[in-house]
């Protein structure tokens, strides 16, 4: 009896074995691209666009870990090989290819054709913001409805609106800029000379412009910096008001 339940003991052990799961060490795994981004640079803040401002800092990243990368931009004769870095375009507007190269150990294991060398190509277009003659009005110009974040309830609107005008060149020492009106809600401007002149000029302030992003506060209730970004309809601002960082989020209406 004894005999007989220790090969049936066995045999269980050994069927169990037999049906164990194979662990894919695949499952999951994609096959590696080129990895990179081109980004507007606003003082020290990036964002990601394809769109820039010709005058403001262009960066180019990759947050992949590859063993070496090349990038190769428009017609500069330049190897750029680190994982990022930064170029200003102030005489060029136009299109221009970003080719990059990342290299890294080939995961032949899970895709049999991978040989480790990646390749990528996006277009970078630069556009004028401050010639009259040639400048792309942003996208972030008009209306927007939202909240903030922790206050859903409260409901207002502000605008990102562009003034351009002969007037404004004594007080502001520019004839056209971009400025952002009632944020927050109630804001008002009482101690620069553009908000005391001009009546339109009294809700709001000069914002440091991308071409779908942007940046202003220079203290008071704006304490420290606001960074404003659009993406599609939907204005983003991570805002510091009275030391507090918020976020609000608006449809564009």
């Amino acid at each position: 009896m004894k005999t007989i339940t220790l090969i049936t003991f066995l045999i269980v052990i050994i069927s169990c074995k037999k049906n164990k799961p194979v662990v894919n060490s695949c499952n999951g795994a994609t096959m590696p691209v080129a990895e990179f981004y081109t980004q507007e640079i606003l003082t020290d803040t990036a964002f990601n666009a394809d769109t820039i401002y010709k005058d403001n800092y262009v960066n180019f990243i990759t947050n992949y870990n590859y063993n070496t990368v090349l990038w190769k931009v428009g017609n500069d004769p330049r190897d750029f090989t680190t994982k990022d870095f930064s170029l200003v375009f102030y005489n060029y507007m136009g299109t221009i290819p970003v080719n990059f190269t990342g290299k890294a150990t080939p995961n032949t294991l899970c895709f049999p054709n991978d040989n480790g060398t990646y390749l990528g190509s996006k277009q970078l277009t630069l556009v004028e913001q401050f010639d009259r003659n040639t400048l792309t009005l942003s996208p972030l110009i008009g209306i927007y409805k939202g909240s903030f974040t922790d206050n859903t309830s409260f409901i207002f609107s502000t605008e990102v609106k562009y003034y351009d005008s002969l007037k404004y060149i004594s007080t502001t020492g520019r004839e056209n800029f971009y400025y952002i009106n009632n944020f927050p809600y109630g804001f008002r401007d009482t101690t620069s000379n553009a908000g005391i002149i001009y009546k339109e000029l009294s809700y709001g302030l000069e914002i440091e412009m991308g071409y779908k992003c942007a940046q202003f506060g220079y203290g008071g209730i704006l304490d420290g910096k606001n960074f404003a970004e659009l993406k599609t309809d939907t204005l983003i601002i991570n805002s510091n008001i009275n030391g507090v960082r918020k976020k609000f989020i608006a449809k564009r209406i």
